[in-house]
């Protein structure tokens, strides 16, 4: 896992990001069927748990290769 041990100083709020690019899915999917995507109320709400569901763990998995923990950083500094 080469990014535990090489922090990106370029890297800026990685979180927000992801949690922007889940809200723009979201919102999206919500055009699309206000625009006439043949989608029932059920099959939305459906979709929209899958995706409430799915997004943590892809902001998890995305964060904790991205984020560091002071110590982690204090560690990498100490080498």
């Amino acid at each position: 896992m080469e990014s535990q041990t090489n922090p990106d100083p370029e890297s800026t709020e990685p979180l927000v990001t992801v949690g922007t690019i889940t809200a723009a899915v979201t919102a999206v999917l919500g055009l699309l069927v206000a625009f006439g995507l043949p989608v029932s109320d059920d099959q939305q709400a459906r979709i929209l748990g899958v995706i409430a569901v799915i997004a943590p763990f892809v902001v998890t998995f995305w964060g904790r290769r991205t984020v560091y923990a002071p110590a982690t950083v204090a560690r990498l500094l100490r080498r």
